[in-house]
């Protein structure tokens, strides 16, 4: 899944939902 195809669309998406985790984690630091 994360193979060749990883490394070219993968790489933007994987940053995406990355960056989409941290900034979930800081929310729920904040609420909680």
């Amino acid at each position: 899944m994360f193979g060749a195809a990883g490394v070219g669309t993968g790489l933007g998406a994987g940053i995406a939902i990355v960056v989409v985790i941290i900034l979930l984690l800081i929310a729920m630091g904040i609420v909680f």
